[in-house]
């Protein structure tokens, strides 16, 4: 057959067809909250443990290959001890021979792909020979899938426990997208219930921008009427200085002075772990050279001038704040 089209009109879906029509939704757990398919509970008497199903829905669901497994209880899968080193995958496995249970939980040394047999991976017991099943070497893998939905603002976000944990909201804000950012819906605890959900946000075009926050005149200092007005920026831990400072009297730094440039110290949350040192430029009526700029971990912020000058820069000064 050269080529093939289904569902036909008014006729059921073989198995298999089903399996095709189904598979970009992709394989993985479909998390609601509650830690389903959680393996824990591991007991050296009957070296056995515990795959849970949620704590918070009473169930634990998953999709492979195009088939819907469901866990409504927990179930008790057994780690005998070994001769020698080996791992124990605990997975899903999906037998298209198997037709009463397509999908089911298997606990196996080795890794079945015969017959079109296919897995999604839970967890990795790694146990060594003469060892405590307790003291197995124990990896999680769980794979989770979940829905991008597309929203106008942040505002319409729904509740992030309503959705599948991971489930990737899309927000546009505005006709034409230019403010677009990614969330990610999770829980900030151990999954153990539906408190602690929040939208993470995982992309922002505006995590590239600094946002400034000016630096008025004072009685001392002043705003020499070019270049930028003093201002600090921020970018995520990056802060930033730009702008030209005068005297308001009018009269030269002094060359060998030292004078706090920004009329106090900035916030503490802004300042650098350790003291910044910085070279900038001064100048004004032919005078001018250059000036160096300290930034404390205090976060005051002073110059000492080298060469006498009638406004100094703060273009440039840059540091990470602790």
């Amino acid at each position: 057959m050269a080529e093939e089209s289904f569902p036909v009109v008014e006729q059921p879906l073989s198995a298999d067809q089903w399996k095709h029509v189904t598979r970009g939704i992709g394989d993985g757990i479909l998390d609601e909250g509650g830690f389903p398919y959680r393996l824990t509970g591991f007991d050296n008497t009957t070296n056995t443990a515990v795959l849970r199903a949620s704590t918070s829905t009473g169930v634990a669901s998953a999709i492979l290959s195009g088939f819907y497994h469901k866990m409504d209880s927990d179930i008790t899968l057994s780690f005998p001890p070994v001769a020698a080193r080996s791992t124990y995958y605990v997975m899903l496995q999906h037998d298209p021979l198997d037709a009463e249970m397509p999908v089911k939980v298997v606990v196996s040394t080795s890794v079945d792909t015969s017959q079109g047999k296919t897995h999604l991976h839970l967890y990795n017991v790694v146990r060594n020979a003469n060892e405590l099943l307790t003291d197995a070497a124990v990896r999680m893998i769980r794979p989770r899938i979940a829905p991008v939905q597309v929203y106008a603002s942040d505002a319409d976000l729904p509740q992030a426990n309503k959705v599948l944990w991971g489930t990737l909201a899309i927000v546009h804000n505005g006709r034409y997208g230019n403010n677009s950012s990614l969330y990610i819906a999770m829980t900030g605890d151990d999954g153990e219930s539906t408190t602690g959900w929040f939208w993470k946000k995982i992309y922002d075009p505006n995590d590239n921008v600094f946002v400034w926050s000016e630096i008025g005149d004072t009685g001392t200092y002043r705003w020499p009427e070019h270049g930028f007005r003093r201002a600090l920026g921020r970018r995520g831990k990056v802060r930033k200085l730009r702008g030209r400072v005068a005297l308001v009297s009018g009269n030269k730094f002094q060359a060998g002075g030292d004078y706090s440039i920004l009329s106090g110290p900035i916030a503490p949350a802004d300042a650098p772990a350790a003291v910044q040192r910085f070279a900038v430029s001064t100048g004004g009526y032919g005078a001018g050279g250059q000036a160096n700029v300290e930034v404390s971990s205090t976060g005051a912020v002073t110059a000492k001038i080298t060469d006498s000058a009638y406004w100094v820069s703060l273009d440039g000064i840059e540091w990470e704040a602790k």
